[in-house]
C-alpha cells in the first residue's frame, strides 16, 4: 500500500476537483472494501462507497487538518452508510449472517472445523470487539487510525484491541475446548 501525505492531499482535494480525485483514487478500493465486508454485496458495497465520496465532497470543505488520517474520516461516513443500510433493510441479523458466509475473510484457516470454531468466537463477541478485530487485521489500519476512526487515543485503541484479542482468544479455547 502506497503513502500517502493526507495533509497535502486534503488541501488539494479542498482546493481542486483534481485534488478531490486523488483522494478518491487513494481511497475509493479501501472504503468499497470495508463496505463490501459489511454488507457482503457488490452491488450494495458499490453504492456505499459512492455515497462515501458523495458525502466527502459535500464536507471536504469543512474538514480541517487535525493530524489524523483523512482514511479515518472515510471509515467514519462509511460506517455511518453502513448501519443506513442496515436500517433501511431492517434485518438485525443482517450482519451476523454477511460474517458468517463471508470465507474470503478466513482464507488462511486451513481446516473447516477450525473456520467454524473461529466464526462461532466471532459471533460471541461484541459488536465493538468484532469491529476492533476487523479494523486491525481485515482492514490492516495501524493503530493512529484506528484511534482517528473511533475518535479515542491511540493507547485506548490498542487497550481496545487487545481486550477484543484477549476476548476472541477465551471464546476460542472454549469453543475448542
Amino acid at each position: 500500500m502506497r503513502r500517502v501525505d493526507d495533509r497535502a492531499l486534503l488541501v488539494r482535494a479542498q482546493t481542486s476537483a483534481a485534488g478531490f480525485g486523488e483522494l478518491f483514487d487513494a481511497y475509493y478500493d479501501r472504503i468499497y472494501a470495508y463496505a463490501y465486508r459489511r454488507v457482503g454485496s457488490r452491488d450494495a458495497a458499490d453504492d456505499i462507497a459512492a455515497t462515501v465520496f458523495e458525502d466527502a465532497l459535500r464536507g471536504i470543505q469543512k474538514l480541517r487538518w487535525q493530524d489524523k488520517p483523512l482514511v479515518a474520516w472515510l471509515y467514519r461516513i462509511a460506517a455511518r452508510r453502513v448501519a443506513d443500510f442496515y436500517r433501511a433493510k431492517r434485518d438485525e441479523s443482517a450482519l451476523d449472517e454477511t460474517l458468517a458466509s463471508d470465507d474470503a475473510l478466513f482464507a488462511h484457516i486451513e481446516h473447516a472445523d477450525e473456520l467454524a470454531a473461529v466464526r462461532r468466537a466471532l459471533a460471541r463477541l461484541g459488536e465493538r470487539e468484532r469491529e476492533m478485530i476487523r479494523l486491525a487485521y481485515f482492514d490492516e489500519l495501524s493503530g493512529d487510525a484506528i484511534a482517528a476512526t473511533l475518535n479515542c487515543s491511540t493507547n485506548s485503541a490498542y487497550v481496545r484491541l487487545h481486550r477484543a484479542l484477549k476476548k476472541l482468544e477465551k471464546e476460542l479455547r472454549d469453543e475448542i475446548g
